[in-house]
Order: structure tokens, then sequence, then C-alpha cells
């Protein structure tokens, strides 16, 4: 995880603030530069900085920007001398981070009631009322790992999966091979999708309409990275 997207929450807990960038020359400066967003809010940080959220295309993001409100910027690393600033930038990306996550958990999990008929569901091997949700394409490294955890999660919580094609045509041909022979029988399904997240595997070539219009639907939530997984 990048420092940008691991600091993305920090903010909303400076709402009270002095000597903060002013909001209209910080939109001033989204519109001079052609980007269509809206500035959320603006605290100040202090060093004439100020920390600062900007919407565009109803997702969040965090930026430092100067105070007369002329400069926005995102700090891919921060060293400074005062580290009560570097913590609460920090903490600033952080909150961010987990308020934006929160929004896409929402939506992603009306994605997998909507497409109910193409979640591989698991069951815990006793009865449990927690379910863990997993976005996963089985040509990332992460979600190989992920699934050989799969028995482990089983123990104790139930597991609803949906495989997607983020990562290329061989991705998405995978998918389309899983949704194809998903049986509905747990041992079965768990014993195809295995073979399907082994590194050496190839998709068979077929009609990948349904995986695409799975994977469009959750990438449409926000998600950008796989595994994502929504802990229960």
């Amino acid at each position: 995880m990048n420092i940008t997207k691991g600091l993305i929450a920090l903010f909303l807990i400076w709402s009270v603030s002095y000597g903060a960038a002013d909001k209209a020359q910080l939109q001033k400066t989204l519109q001079a530069n052609k980007i269509q967003g809206t500035i959320i809010s603006s605290s100040d940080l202090g060093s004439g900085l100020s920390m600062v959220i900007v919407e565009v295309n109803n997702q969040q993001a965090p930026f430092l920007a100067t105070d007369d409100g002329k400069m926005l910027f995102q700090a891919e690393v921060l060293i400074a001398q005062d580290k009560n600033i570097e913590s609460r930038v920090q903490e600033f990306y952080k909150n961010l981070y987990e308020k934006e996550k929160l929004k896409v958990s929402a939506k992603l999990k009306a994605v997998f009631k909507a497409q109910k008929a193409n979640v591989f569901s698991f069951k815990a091997k006793k009865p449990s009322n927690k379910t863990m949700y997993i976005v996963s394409d089985f040509n990332c490294p992460y979600c190989q790992k992920e699934f050989a955890n799969l028995n482990k999660h089983l123990e104790n919580t139930n597991v609803e999966l949906l495989v997607v094609g983020f990562l290329g045509e061989d991705s998405m041909l995978k998918a389309a091979n899983a949704l194809k022979n998903k049986s509905g029988n747990q041992a079965k399904d768990i014993a195809m999708l295995k073979k399907l997240y082994t590194p050496q595997s190839k998709g068979q070539p077929m009609d990948t309409k349904a995986a695409m219009a799975l994977t469009q639907a959750v990438a449409g939530t926000g998600v950008r990275s796989v595994p994502y997984i929504i802990e229960p």
C-alpha cells in the first residue's frame, strides 16, 4: 500500500481549524487546472500548510496545500522536524482512507447481494453468524496466498467470494471458467478454484461476457486492488 493511499483518512478529525487555506482560493486553483472537483474541507497544519480533502467523481482524496490556497500537492514522503506535524498528516490520511473504505465496502456488499448467483459461498466448519467477503483475481499472487488460507478462515466464519478479471485477458478467462463450472457443492468448488489459482494454470477460451459484467460491477464500487477483503 503506497503512502498516499495508506494515509488517506486522517483529516476529518481536524474540522475545527484556524488559519486554514481559504476554500475559495483552493477552488480557484482546481478550476485553473481544469479539475472538476469540490473542496470538502480545509484544516490548518502549521508551517504554512493545510490539510485539504477534495472530492472528484464522488471519491474523496487528501491533499496538502499552501495556506494561500494557490498550491495543492500529495506528499509521497514526508520528512519534518516537528514530529507532531508528521503524526497529524499520517492520521489525516489514515482516517480518510478508513472512511472511504467503509463507503466502498457498503457498495460492494450490495454487489454481492445482487450477484448472488455468481458468488461462491462457503459455510464455516461449525455454524457461524460471521461472514467474510473477498474479491479476488486468480492471477494476483496475494489472492493466491489468500485463497490458500480459505480452510483457516472456515474454522470460524463463512466466506463469500467473487472472482474478477482485473489483471488482463487470462484473468478474465479464468473468472469465466470459474463461473461456468460453479456447482454449488462446496468441496467441488474449492477443488476447481484451487486449480485456477495455480500460477501455471491458463484460462480456457470461452465467452467472458458474464465475467466482464461482474468485474465491471465490482470496479464500479470503487474497488481498485485485490484481494479486497471485508472482515466479519
